[in-house]
């Protein structure tokens, strides 16, 4: 079965509820909030995954597979299919691979599972925390990794799920293992229908919980006026308190760049003990072209300059009176 093409897999995506996604529902995921996923899964906004990055998440994802049968000696297959929970309808996923049953040639017979062990690949970067992943063997992985193991193993007949991580540029391969939980799984699978069924098919957005999500559902203001009350001139003076806090921060930040530059003076790199400290170089000249004074320079006429004009909405700032 061919892979889907990067428009297929990504309007597939917004069909349903994901791997990826459960952990941004149950407040989970530290890279994403509920409403930025509301915005995508009602068609609000365009998914800016780059073709790159899936073209290297690819790239990477079948190396990390390739280490997994040489560690284990286990095969893996890809599965290409959707996967759509019978009684879950908006639940859906797409496996990494399926590992190959021992004494059998393939993991599928007619798109219906036979395997019992799923695999995931992932590639975490060096500057992961490393205390988040537990010792090698056990289901100790960080917890939007494990709710999206345990998405997948709801979704098929396997018993357990093995994720692979590549640390680093290649320093290190873990594995670890994620053994089927119905309890947690059927847990998962509820609060996600309540959660497509509330905010996707009801059409009505998550509460915000950040100054990005204020900015995702109201880019615009309504030039109305609303009353604080305690608790949030409570945090109104907080918040000035910071920022004179920060102001003081940057004083004494500008006063130490004063004594190193002052003491460097044209010198390229400071250095203490024979270790490098800092160094004061001038960047590399950049140029910027007046593209809008040379058409008018070269006599295109001012209605064609307006027509490829276009105007970008200001955003939305907070200042303080």
């Amino acid at each position: 079965m061919n892979a889907p093409t990067r428009d297929e897999f990504l309007a597939r995506r917004r069909a349903g509820i994901g791997g990826s996604d459960i952990s941004v529902i149950l407040g989970l995921n530290p890279y994403k909030s509920q409403v930025e996923l509301w915005v995508e899964k009602t068609g609000r906004s365009v998914d800016e995954t780059s073709a790159m990055r899936l073209r290297f998440g690819s790239f990477a994802e079948q190396f990390v597979a390739d280490e997994y049968q040489i560690a284990t000696g286990r095969r893996v297959v890809r599965h290409n299919a959707q996967l759509v929970h019978p009684d879950y309808p908006m639940a859906i996923g797409n496996v990494d691979r399926l590992v190959i049953p021992e004494g059998r040639k393939v993991a599928a017979i007619k798109g219906q599972i036979v395997a019992d062990r799923i695999l995931e690949a992932k590639t975490v970067g060096s500057h992961a925390k490393r205390d988040e992943w537990g010792q090698v063997g056990t289901d100790q992985v960080p917890t939007h990794y494990l709710t999206q193991s345990h998405w997948y193993l709801s979704l098929t007949p396997c018993a357990e799920l093995d994720l692979a991580a590549l640390f680093g540029a290649g320093e290190d391969l873990a594995i670890y293992t994620i053994k089927k939980d119905a309890d947690l799984e059927e847990e998962l699978l509820r609060r996600a229908a309540e959660w497509w069924r509330q905010h996707v098919e009801n059409d009505v957005a998550p509460e915000p919980q950040s100054e990005a999500d204020v900015r995702l559902l109201y880019p615009q203001d309504n030039q109305q006026q609303i009353d604080a009350d305690e608790e949030i001139y409570s945090a109104f003076a907080q918040l000035c308190r910071v920022k004179e806090q920060l102001k003081a921060l940057e004083a004494d930040e500008q006063a130490a760049r004063d004594t190193l530059t002052t003491f460097m003076r044209d010198a390229a790199v400071l250095r203490y003990q024979g270790a490098t400290l800092a160094t004061y170089k001038a960047a590399s000249p950049s140029s910027k072209t007046d593209w809008k004074a040379v058409c008018k320079a070269s006599g295109v006429p001012e209605d064609v300059i307006a027509q490829h004009t276009t105007e970008t909405a200001g955003s939305r700032r907070l200042i303080l009176k």
